[in-house]
């Protein structure tokens, strides 16, 4: 295995060079490792997500990026490779440089896991790159790189490509563990009764692209019929679950809270008569005024974070969406596993009721690692072949 640690410089390829150039590095956000997910349990599928990497021109002259390889090692002699075009790299850049320019940075910071921003991570005078040829201190960013495989895998080698301005040949590379998630904690689940869990770890999920929420769940609450809302859908209160209590997955103190927020739904649903390209538009663009605002009010809506310590190790959970008028904690409260905290919602950048749950390793829910977590007092409601997810079909 590769046992590369902290800061990599590019070394030159060609045969007979002996000395390291400060050209190129490479950081990952999450750093140091990424956890494996078992992507079909009993069935020895597993999955990783390698959320962030940045290449980084982080000497005096230009280069230009010619390849990015992941090279995953598994049990035994498993091998993957795989190589991200160029043109993806760039790609996505370009997206989120075009975001920035519109003010809205905190898409960057929070694929960074960083609120200060680019040149917290890489120092000042840091850029986003136009192009593969990065002048100094210029960047590359890609996101979402994932794995699956029938092995469990252990490490996962980043190797990125240049050409310096003479035409030799650099690489730059970066060593990331994978590991299973050890729970030291033990978590009892927020919700009581039946509920639908959704958005659990796959590739189906909005949340494993991002680092912050990569294992977050969402629970709704389904009607006899299996429906989640009413048909009415002119507030929370049509939606099946609102209001039901919310409670702390274990002892701990509350670090953070948001109980002022409201949801707007004659600006979030679809208007008598309107196109549903006019409503689109005209939604995204008040999604994104409320984002530019207060990114974390507008995409959590009420929310409430809290400390669990044990043996030294201090994690956070976080739980969202609440209802306006329900949060029945403040910052510097201490709670008990099992105490109600708040109610389910609908606040923030939701369309339907329900509880967004998380886990992280620090206090920030948008600007720290994403942990697994399993709750001891969890069992599936009907045990099948497939997890399946319940459906309402026409007649």
């Amino acid at each position: 295995m590769f046992k590369i640690i902290g800061k990599l410089f590019a070394v030159c390829a060609f045969s007979g060079a002996s000395s390291f150039a400060m050209a190129a590095e490479i950081h990952v956000a999450p750093d140091g490792y990424a956890f494996v997910n078992s992507a079909n349990p009993g069935k020895g599928y597993f999955d990783v997500m390698v959320q962030t990497i940045i290449i980084h021109n982080d000497g005096p002259t230009t280069i230009t990026l010619t390849s990015l390889q992941l090279d995953l090692f598994g049990d035994g002699s498993g091998f993957l490779s795989k190589n991200v075009p160029v043109d993806r790299v760039i790609g996505q850049t370009r997206e989120f440089a075009g975001m920035a320019a519109q003010g809205f940075t905190v898409f960057l910071n929070a694929q960074l896991l960083n609120e200060a921003g680019l040149t917290a991570v890489l120092g000042g005078g840091a850029a986003l790159g136009a192009g593969e040829t990065l002048a100094p201190g210029e960047a590359l960013i890609t996101t979402s790189q994932y794995f699956a495989m029938d092995m469990e895998p252990r490490e996962i080698l980043i190797t990125a490509g240049f050409l310096d301005e003479a035409g030799e040949i650099l690489t730059a590379r970066r060593s990331l563990k994978v590991k299973p998630r050890e729970q030291e904690i033990d978590y009892i689940a927020p919700l009581k009764g039946a509920w639908l869990m959704r958005a659990f770890p796959n590739v189906n999920s909005h949340h494993r692209f991002i680092p912050s929420n990569e294992f977050a769940l969402d629970f709704f609450k389904t009607g006899a019929d299996g429906a989640i809302d009413n048909g009415d859908r002119k507030s929370a209160a049509d939606d099946f679950g609102a209001g039901e209590p919310v409670y702390a997955v274990a002892d701990g103190e509350v670090v953070f809270v948001i109980d002022d927020q409201n949801q707007n739904y004659e600006a979030l649903l679809r208007r008598d008569g309107e196109s549903v390209d006019a409503a689109r538009a005209r939604i995204t663009k008040y999604q994104m005024g409320r984002f530019a605002k207060d990114f974390r009010a507008a995409a959590a809506g009420n929310l409430i974070t809290i400390k669990h310590s044990q043996n030294g190790r201090a994690e956070y959970s976080s739980y969202g969406h609440l209802q306006l008028g329900t949060v029945a904690v403040k910052i510097g409260d201490r709670v008990k596993q099992g105490d109600v905290i708040g109610a389910v919602g609908n606040t923030g950048d939701s369309l339907l009721t329900h509880l967004h749950f998380q886990l992280n390793e620090g206090p920030d829910a948008f600007h720290s690692r994403s942990l697994p977590v399993s709750f001891s007092n969890a069992a599936p409601l009907y045990q099948g072949q497939d997890p399946g997810l319940f459906m309402k079909f026409g007649e």
